[in-house]
């Protein structure tokens, strides 16, 4: 009966409309809703393909307001899949929003923030501040999260994990084949699908939390045929990962190394890490023909640091002897925009501009604070202090390999984002939020199902005291019997 009203409302919204493209959008829409009621794994699939392989479409400034507004069919998928979770749920006669976890307080915290700071600039009615803008960023940052709630209301058992991370995985492949095409093609390699020109630092962001998961998996792999499966996807990845000349993700990557390693308790692997390392910098360091990375990687790091025509750093408001490259100087010139406007007045301190205030593309914290003040800032500090502890909850209470593997994984991924962040905008990034959040949710679901067998066997451990219990008295209780004297 739902198929039949489908095909009817879409006849008639083609005679009426005549786009083709509509009409295709709204069937598949469809067809995915009906899809996912029948069986919610299907649905969530559907939504792992299309977070990185769905095509942006650039619909102006007109919308949006000051900036171009980029939609992605994925922002439907999103929205269709939640609604078919919810109606399945509703069937069965259990229906909830969300699953019990530490990271839905920190959630609750730092999007509470954002609105009330974002309704009392629609009051202020400033000059800067565009309520479109704000509009459309407060929805983007609604999906990351209506993302991480149904795929926890989703993923029953590690089964699904397993299936699910190794749909992951192979879009993963996908794109990063697509990005070792575009070597040489482009300038910086950056991931497909993009309007408005490449966003290596996007790939960058991407490839590292992929890389990140990938190596916690295969340093907790038990047998050499999975070690192998995840080491074809950290050398796929690390080849597109290394030409997107992201310094950001360099960076990032080197910390998620590091705490795989700590985490894991490889510390053989730490110290090659550590090894390689530090060849790799004195390599960079070198004039002589020792190399160790390609030309354009070595080159745009060096390229921070110039002894001619570089920015000089100022240091407490002195001038110091070290001189960088203009984009890094900019992205420490964007604090004392920071410190100038909290001091404005006692609404800013506290809740910022708003929501798009500034829009400011080169720190995270710097624009958090801007957009939503000093609570809005330790609001997001909860957030990421939430997101530690039940990542690092899943990884220690887990008795699965392959969920230690992914609790490692996402809280190496987590800190290294957190570093990543210092040099963009890495928590509002479509194609880094939405894989970022679908991970988290799967390790929330590990922790979930390690709390479930740590109930289990408490009540297996209670029940066989019981019984122990009610045996002994049974032992003592029972009448003793006189055995017979044979008399010779």
């Amino acid at each position: 009966m739902f198929m039949l009203l489908c095909s009817a409302v879409l006849f008639i919204q083609h005679l009426q409309v005549g786009n083709v493209s509509l009409t295709v959008a709204l069937g598949v829409s469809m067809f995915v809703f009906a899809m996912t009621v029948i069986r919610v794994e299907l649905g969530v699939a559907i939504l792992v393909i299309a977070m990185l392989l769905s095509p942006e479409i650039d619909a102006g400034t007109g919308v949006s307001g000051e900036r171009s507004l980029n939609l992605r069919y994925d922002d439907v998928l999103i929205i269709v899949i939640f609604l078919g979770v919810l109606a399945r749920l509703a069937y069965e006669g259990h229906l909830r929003l969300w699953v019990p976890s530490p990271v839905n307080m920190g959630i609750a915290a730092y999007y509470g923030v954002c609105i009330v700071a974002t309704l009392m600039a629609l009051q202020r009615g400033l000059g800067a501040w565009d309520g479109r803008t704000a509009f459309f960023i407060m929805l983007k940052m609604l999906e990351y999260y209506m993302v991480f709630f149904l795929v926890t209301l989703s993923v029953k058992d590690m089964r699904d994990v397993r299936r699910l991370l190794g749909l992951f995985f192979v879009v993963a492949i996908i794109v990063s084949c697509y990005g070792i095409y575009s070597i040489g093609v482009e300038p910086r390699v950056s991931a497909p699908f993009e309007k408005g020109g490449t966003e290596p630092n996007t790939l960058g962001g991407y490839l590292m939390v992929v890389m990140g998961v990938a190596l916690a998996l295969f340093l907790q792999a038990p047998k050499w045929r999975y070690k192998w499966a995840f080491l074809f996807v950290l050398g796929v990845s690390f080849v597109p990962f290394l030409y997107t000349l992201s310094r950001s993700s360099y960076a990032a990557f080197t910390v998620s190394l590091l705490v795989v390693a700590i985490a894991s308790r490889r510390y053989f692997f730490l110290g090659v890490v550590f090894s390689l390392l530090v060849v790799v910098g004195l390599a960079l360091m070198s004039t002589g023909e020792f190399h160790l990375l390609p030309d354009e990687v070595e080159q745009r790091i060096m390229y921070t640091f110039q002894e001619e025509g570089g920015e000089t750093v100022r240091i407490g408001g002195y001038e110091s002897e070290m001189k960088i490259d203009k984009s890094t100087n900019e992205r420490i010139l964007v604090w004392t925009k920071v410190k100038f406007i909290l001091t404005l007045a006692p609404q800013y301190f506290l809740f910022g501009g708003g929501v798009s205030w500034e829009s400011v593309l080169d720190s995270q914290y710097a624009r958090v604070l801007l957009e939503t003040g000093v609570l809005g800032f330790l609001a997001f500090i909860f957030l990421q202090y939430r997101l530690l502890k039940t990542t690092r909850q899943s990884y220690r209470w887990t008795t699965d390999w392959f969920g230690r593997g992914l609790g490692i994984g996402i809280f190496a991924s987590t800190l290294a984002l957190i570093v990543h962040s210092f040099g963009t905008i890495s928590f509002l990034i479509v194609r880094i939020m939405e894989p970022y959040w679908f991970l988290v949710a799967m390790t929330v679901v590990v922790r979930k199902l390690a709390l479930s067998e740590h109930r289990g066997r408490v009540l297996a451990q209670r029940e066989a005291t019981v019984l122990e219990t009610e045996a002994e008295a049974k032992t003592e209780t029972a009448p003793k019997q006189v055995g017979a004297v044979e008399v010779g």
